[in-house]
């Protein structure tokens, strides 16, 4: 199946895409996904990726979801598996081009099939989790604020964003530094204005960590009205305890 899959002139879509979903059952039953990482299923899906979204820049994209949504589920559960460190199979994913990829794919998944995009943002949380160079590729490659547009959407979405971005800020200073200023903290207290109390609480998450890296992000906050925004939310019982912490922070900055 892996030479199957194997991007190339001799690729079939058709039979590419059956394999691709074949790959997937097997990964999702979890019978040795350590032995399909050391016969390099990383680097080939990798490959298949970038293959990919080369075909969507050449606008050869005729039924190319067909394949994307299959490969992405593929990547996705094999980053997920312990053994991907102990086989060294994480240091296949750490070039940059996956990323940049990843977002031509996203592209082209927002204008095609929307439904989708939860698949490759949850690739993308997947990849910057546990990766600073991944992390720092997102911002080199200034890819936060296409990250951003996507914001509006579902709220799956919506999470799964702000969960991406969060993995960018806990890197520390360094990385908070280039998420602000910006459009963030705008983006962020449209946020606290939804009723969806998972986009909301993720949203308190990300801005604790900026308060925490970049204390004038804090100050900032304070004035565009952000302690308003949070009083609103003190009468949501999952999320007083987080909205309490997030004011003492804002008011100590």
């Amino acid at each position: 199946m892996l030479l199957l899959l194997q991007p190339g002139p001799k690729l079939n879509p058709g039979v590419a895409v059956e394999f691709a979903w074949c790959l997937h059952y097997i990964i999702c039953s979890q019978v040795n996904n350590a032995l399909l990482i050391t016969h390099g299923a990383l680097s080939t899906l990798e490959l298949l990726l970038l293959d990919l979204a080369g075909a969507v820049q050449r606008s050869e994209d005729a039924g190319l979801e067909l394949l994307v949504c299959p490969v992405l589920r593929c990547l996705s559960n094999l980053l997920t598996e312990a053994a991907v460190e102990t086989v060294g199979g994480q240091m296949q994913l750490r070039d940059e081009r996956v990323v940049a990829a990843l977002f031509i794919l996203l592209q082209f998944l927002l204008q095609k099939q929307p439904s989708l995009l939860p698949e490759g943002l949850w690739l993308l949380n997947n990849l910057t989790a546990n990766s600073p160079s991944l992390c720092t590729s997102l911002l080199s490659l200034n890819l936060i604020e296409p990250l951003l547009q996507l914001l509006p959407g579902p709220n799956v979405v919506s999470v799964l964003v702000l969960t991406v971005l969060c993995n960018v800020a806990e890197k520390g200073p360094a990385y908070c530094q280039h998420l602000w200023p910006g459009p963030l903290l705008a983006s962020l207290l449209d946020m606290l204005a939804l009723s969806d109390s998972e986009v909301v609480g993720q949203s308190l998450e990300l801005l604790q960590l900026l308060f925490l890296y970049q204390p004038e992000a804090a100050q900032a906050f304070l004035q565009q009205s952000g302690l308003q925004a949070l009083q609103r939310l003190e009468e949501e019982a999952q999320l007083q305890d987080r909205v309490h912490a997030l004011q003492q922070i804002a008011l100590r900055g």
